[in-house]
């Protein structure tokens, strides 16, 4: 039997005639239609305008500049647009590199009237992300210590025993400086400690105000400077110490004048460079507290040898050594001292020598 087209065929046939593919439409194409839609056009005008808009280059709008105005005398001006200047401007938009692309999508389906949907919810919008905390800052190490040479480190130790002037290098028990005062007028504590004042002053002040006046003239007459410069420190060191002790000051006699030309004052004239003040300074306070160091062990220990007393206060009633208070016995007892000092100065240095040759034993220079 021949196949005859049925009712229902005839009407799917027309359904597909009346279907309008549009391979790809816009968002001008769609509000060209609703627009055509509203004014009442039929399907077929719609349809063929949309496809004339697809058939038609692309051609990007040119803004028109308006006519030239008339100036003066009919000439024709022309205005420059003036361009303005872009300021940079910081945004947390994401940048269009930064967006993804979009997806691609299916062609649309026919329009159709669309069935009543149900209410969307809309979805709460993102937490803004906070800028991740900046990475701690490492620690800069400091850079490594250059290996030193055995020379170096030999060098080193000896200007660090050089400058200790308290107990290495004292002026009194190690390089013999200062005797006459230790000797002859430290007989007590409170003897020595005058003197200590006297020291401070006289041996700390002198050397910076010579080596001073010997920058001024070229580094001459250091011996005449060296002497008038203690002379005239001299007399204000004697009015403050009248001011602090009063008439027991007369006991030292002679021998307070006669630090002005003490070895421990004048004995830096003998060499030829000339020192910085503020090394001069600290050079010459460290010897005032080495003679202090020195004056009051042994001007202590005279009295409590000879007395039994320190400072007028009285620690033993027994005398142990009645010629501790003569200077006879003050030269004995700086010398057993010097010895006993120097012997232990000694081991130290012998220890701090050898120590830096096994440090430096495996290294060739």
């Amino acid at each position: 039997m021949p196949n005859h087209p049925t009712r229902n065929d005839r009407r799917k046939g027309e359904e597909r005639s009346e279907t309008l593919i549009i391979p790809h439409i816009t968002k001008e194409m769609v509000q060209k239609a609703q627009q055509m839609a509203d004014q009442g056009a039929s399907r077929a005008e719609i349809e063929q305008a949309i496809f004339a808009m697809q058939q038609a280059p692309f051609q990007p709008e040119v803004p028109q500049t308006p006519p030239p105005r008339k100036g003066f005398m009919g000439f024709a001006r022309r205005e420059v647009p003036a361009v303005p200047i872009a300021e940079p401007t910081v945004s947390d938009e994401p940048t269009p590199a930064e967006v993804a692309p979009p997806e691609p999508t299916e062609p649309p389906e026919p329009m159709q009237p669309e069935a009543p949907s149900a209410p969307q919810t809309k979805r709460p919008a993102a937490a803004p992300t906070q800028p991740a905390a900046p990475a701690p800052k490492q620690a800069v190490r400091p850079a490594a210590r250059a290996p030193r040479t055995y020379q170096q480190a030999e060098a080193e130790l000896n200007e660090r025993i050089r400058r200790d002037h308290i107990w290495l290098s004292n002026p009194v028990m190690v390089r013999g400086l200062g005797l006459a005062l230790v000797i002859g007028a430290a007989l007590d504590g409170k003897r020595a400690l005058m003197l200590c004042v006297a020291s401070l002053i006289l041996v700390a002040l002198t050397r910076p105000v010579a080596v001073a006046i010997c920058h001024l003239t070229q580094n001459r007459w250091r011996p005449v400077i060296y002497c008038y410069t203690a002379a005239v420190l001299y007399i204000p060191t004697y009015i403050l110490m009248y001011r602090m002790f009063g008439a027991d000051l007369s006991v030292l006699g002679i021998y307070l004048p006669i630090l002005t030309v003490d070895p421990a004052i004048v004995k830096r004239m003998e060499f030829t460079e000339l020192e910085s003040v503020s090394t001069a300074f600290r050079h010459g306070y460290n010897n005032a507290l080495g003679m202090c160091a020195a004056l009051l062990l042994v001007g202590c220990l005279r009295e409590f040898l000879a007395t039994g007393a320190i400072f007028g206060h009285v620690v033993i009633h027994r005398t142990l050594l009645p010629m501790a208070a003569l200077p006879a016995g003050g030269f004995v007892l700086l010398g057993v001292l010097a010895a006993i000092w120097l012997a232990s100065v000694n081991l130290y240095k012998d220890f701090k020598h050898e120590e830096v040759r096994r440090l430096y034993a495996n290294r060739k220079h």
